[in-house]
């Protein structure tokens, strides 16, 4: 991999708002004046700290407000403010962020920063799900699940099982690992949702029995970089409390075939093409669901932004010299020249399994957060460490957090091999862990 360090020298401090640490991670021990501003405090702030990761933590300075939910929240806080202007004095502080949110835009604007990410009008226009498909269905018809888009209490249900059959699915426009689609089986199901959420403007699609896989992508300069495609955990009880929320990601993705995975690659360029052409640039990941009796992928939805695996999968490219899509991220919004990827693909291997269900993650004996090595049938810890691309093939980090909001992150095991053995079944050796 190039000297990134050397590459985004030009003396400009990147600070990347968020609400835990987790979400600014991937870059952190590269980039040269690189900081992370966190609402939230985390125990592993202090193993980066003892690794020369800036860190400013506002829990560790106030009381957070009650609802700190957007990095705009942080970043109006005096103290967070007070820590950006201190430490760029020479030039104009870059701000990044997860999400967009219209707060983070109008303060970035009010106070003459850079910033690293795309607007909340210009996210809006793709990651809302209704608009996405509306999108897609002009240029990409024959990789869009038949739909139809209503208000709840204006859609009938005879006529939705008639044109889609049941069982069909439910979404909002947003949502977050799932929790805002619904499966309809009968006409009960759908009564109860649209006496719940009458005004509610939703996509209503056929179902597709089959598997999701996801990837990332980056819009550099005129180029759409794409990784290869990665399988997504979902549909385990043990993980979460619905088969819908997502649980984790594994590379590769061995189910698809080669033809498959150029397919993928081929149409998540063609989609960041499209969203070029609407001045988007950077970061975002689509999500795929393939069908089992047809073999037919499709598109389901897309975040236009950095995605929940942007900092595992930046690790995994490090461990095998890439250059991460997320220093093309970076790179794109601060005018900041990288060579472009090579045509050889070398192979991502690593599995990021996150346990959502209180109940299951109690169970786990495991307590300290670093590196667990597999030795016979016992589990013994290594080290303090989180770095996926130094562990060997037979450890794992491991990570637990202290959460009480439903089907939040509770667990959270990385490691270089499968931590699933089909789609929506993990492997024995990770059953054993979280049993």
């Amino acid at each position: 991999m190039i000297n990134l360090s050397s590459q985004f020298s030009q003396g400009q401090s990147i600070f990347f708002v968020c609400t835990e640490i987790k979400k600014a991670l991937g870059l952190e021990d590269v980039l040269p004046d690189f900081h992370i501003v966190t609402a939230k405090f985390d125990p592993i702030i202090k193993h980066f700290r003892k690794n020369g990761v800036k860190i400013f933590c506002l829990e560790e300075h106030s009381k957070l407000p009650e609802h700190i939910f957007n990095s705009g929240k942080i970043l109006e806080h005096e103290k967070v403010l007070s820590y950006i202007r201190k430490n760029s004095i020479k030039q104009i502080p870059a701000i990044a962020f997860f999400k967009p949110s219209l707060k983070t835009d109008f303060l970035i604007g009010q106070y003459q920063f850079k910033k690293i990410g795309n607007s909340a009008d210009l996210n809006e226009q793709f990651e809302n799900k209704i608009k996405f498909a509306e999108l897609l269905n002009r240029d990409f018809s024959e990789y869009i699940i038949p739909f139809k888009i209503g208000t709840l209490k204006n859609l009938d249900f005879s006529d939705l099982a008639k044109d889609l059959s049941l069982p069909f699915v439910v979404q909002f426009g947003h949502g977050w690992a799932g929790k805002t689609t619904f499966f309809i089986s009968n006409e009960n199901s759908f009564i109860k949702l649209k006496s719940k959420f009458p005004s509610t403007l939703v996509k209503c699609s056929r179902q597709i029995a089959g598997f999701t896989v996801l990837n990332n992508c980056t819009v550099f300069q005129k180029s759409v970089l794409v990784s290869p495609p990665a399988l997504q955990i979902n549909g385990i009880k043990k993980l979460a409390s619905s088969s819908q929320v997502t649980c984790g990601r594994q590379w590769p993705a061995n189910l698809l075939d080669e033809k498959m995975k150029f397919a993928i690659k081929t149409v998540s360029r063609r989609v960041g093409r499209l969203m070029q052409g609407l001045h988007y640039k950077g970061f975002f990941g689509l999500d795929f669901i393939v069908s089992r009796s047809s073999g037919q992928f499709f598109i389901s939805e897309i975040n236009a932004r950095l995605t929940a695996s942007s900092p595992f999968y930046t690790r995994l490219e490090r461990g095998v010299g890439i250059v991460p899509l997320l220093a093309y991220h970076y790179a794109a919004f601060l005018d900041i020249e990288l060579p472009k990827p090579g045509s050889s693909e070398l192979p991502i291997y690593g599995s990021q399994l996150i346990i959502r269900n209180k109940e299951t993650a109690a169970k786990i004996k495991l307590k300290k957060t670093g590196v667990y090595e597999m030795i016979g049938q016992n589990i013994v810890f290594q080290k303090e460490d989180y770095k996926i691309e130094s562990v060997k093939d037979d450890q794992f980090i491991f990570y637990r957090r202290n959460s009480e909001a439903e089907d939040s992150e509770i667990v959270c095991l990385e490691t270089k091999k499968p931590v699933l053995q089909s789609p929506h079944e993990l492997a024995p050796w990770t059953n054993n862990i979280i049993s």
